[in-house]
């Protein structure tokens, strides 16, 4: 094989590269909207407003942190005795 070919066939595989980069792109993309609409079906079949899950996302985050503390909190008691 000499070295023009080599390179013409290097430059295929870059082509190719970036078709396939390009079409993974697009899927994800489909499959992030796909998500999101599985994701506003539940909302609204369950009567959820927009106030009420942002209210849902505080409250799990504040127990989220809760959680954490209290973690910290018995892994220092634990260390003490």
């Amino acid at each position: 094989m000499n070295v023009d070919r080599m390179k013409e066939d290097l430059e295929r595989i870059y082509a190719k590269i970036e078709r396939l980069n390009s079409k993974a792109k697009d899927m994800e993309a489909r499959i992030q909207e796909a998500e999101n609409m599985e994701y506003l079906k539940i909302i609204r079949k369950h009567g959820i407003s927009a106030e009420e899950l942002q209210l849902m996302i505080d409250i799990s985050k504040e127990e989220q942190k809760q959680i954490l503390e209290n973690r910290e909190e018995q892994a220092e008691h634990e260390t003490d005795t």
